[in-house]
């Protein structure tokens, strides 16, 4: 039982909830560092740095099983260490309006000879002071920001959320890539909703800079059938049916229309990096390489050929805006260029613990620096003047010189000079 009390004391110290806290920290900046989620490149690293990354799986921090069990005994940790306060807290809230208590307690600053308390009371915010009597002695009393004893327990509570739901939020993230050109829809993977691109637009400043990127969308849930619009841009998400859709980044696309003996039949968007299977001939394929200067320096599509994942030369590799690619009784046009829009899409099924987690903290700082419990009290003395008390648990400098010039009658300006 002693060993069990001693661990159950270590766990519920907050020496261990910050060393465990640092611990969390520095994982989730590896975790910030190493690609997450995504096919692991060997290659990028040492044999040994990748078999460690591999190993303690680095590459998938905010899943692996140790980065769990850190988070969870972080907030156990922290837990424990704030029910344990629990009683000390009240007894001191309790405490803090026994009058009892205040005259056997040790003053913060006391001032005798005080020919009338009450004024002192108001000056202090004391507005509804209690006048009793004890031992046969006159005796005024008030207290104030009782709640102040709670601020740091509310603050703790607070992050045990944030780390909560951020952990559980990395653990459970959904987060996919969709990309095309304005008309295309596209179907996001792993959910029951497809995208349409309605519009893409780069804005520019008078002077011809890049002001905004922005993508106007369509989400419709094929399921439901319910849909939502809206527009995505550079720091300003989008949020679609309980998703978030970041404009993250654009590219070059070309819309290639395929003819047989003049006839149009297909006609598809291509982006730089994607590959089309030409329909009419099973094994031939065109790769967007590129839109960039050709070799006299004008705009040209970059495209190679493949045939049956085999690189073949057909004697061109650059093909000018408008060019069409004659292969017998078809034809491949390439339009002019497009923009093609990459969004990354996001849910965070956790962000409102999070939330509410940052109010709490922030509701437990305000609470614990400006809500600072104080009391005061005065006696009577025999000859008729008052000895004047005042106990304040923080900040004791400051409620002595508010105390002086409270005594004095004087304001924070006159008892400066």
């Amino acid at each position: 039982m002693e060993i069990l009390k001693k661990i159950y004391k270590f766990i519920a110290s907050m020496k261990f909830a910050i060393i465990l806290l640092i611990v969390v920290a520095a994982a989730c900046v590896v975790g910030s560092l190493v690609p997450q989620g995504e096919l692991f490149d060997r290659g990028a690293y040492s044999e040994r740095t990748a078999g460690l990354i591999l190993g303690l799986g680095l590459d998938d921090v905010f899943h692996s099983w140790w980065f769990i069990a850190l988070v969870s005994l972080l907030c156990l940790s922290v837990l424990l260490c704030n029910l344990t306060r629990v009683r000390s807290l009240i007894r001191q809230t309790k405490q803090a309006a026994d009058l009892s208590h205040a005259l056997s307690d040790t003053p913060t600053v006391t001032y005798a000879g005080v020919s009338d308390p009450k004024p002192v009371f108001r000056r202090l915010r004391f507005y509804r002071p209690t006048e009793t009597a004890v031992d046969g002695k006159e005796v005024v009393f008030s207290y104030k920001n009782r709640v102040g004893f709670w601020g740091a327990w509310i603050c703790h509570i607070g992050i045990i959320l944030i780390v909560l739901g951020y952990a559980l939020g990395q653990m459970t993230l959904f987060s996919a890539t969709v990309y095309g050109t304005p008309g295309q829809v596209k179907p996001i993977e792993g959910t029951p909703c497809e995208v349409t691109i309605d519009d893409f637009r780069i804005d520019l400043t008078e002077s011809g800079f890049v002001k905004q990127y922005a993508a106007e969308l369509t989400v419709r849930n094929t399921e439901t059938g319910a849909a939502q619009s809206g527009t995505a841009s550079v720091n300003h998400p989008a949020v679609l049916a309980g998703y978030k859709f970041y404009q993250t980044a654009s590219g070059d696309a070309v819309r290639v229309t395929i003819a047989e003996n003049g006839v149009p039949f297909e006609s598809t968007d291509l982006c730089v990096g994607e590959e089309l299977t030409v329909s009419f001939l099973p094994g031939l394929s065109l790769y967007l390489y590129a839109y960039e200067p050709d070799h006299e320096g004008s705009p040209a599509y970059h495209i190679l050929f493949f045939y049956q994942d085999q690189h073949i030369d057909v004697g061109k590799a650059y093909f000018a805006p408008g060019a069409t690619i004659d292969l017998g009784a078809y034809t491949i046009t390439l339009s002019d260029p497009l923009e093609y829009t990459l969004l990354r899409v996001k849910k965070d099924s956790f962000a409102w613990l999070v939330l509410i987690g940052a109010i709490l903290t922030a509701l437990g700082l305000f609470i614990a620096l400006y809500l600072v419990p104080e009391t005061v009290w005065a006696v009577k003395s025999e000859d008729g003047s008052w000895t004047l008390n005042g106990k304040s648990k923080k900040l004791a400098p400051l409620f002595r010189e508010q105390f002086d010039r409270a005594v004095s009658g004087r304001k924070g300006k006159e008892a400066a000079k």
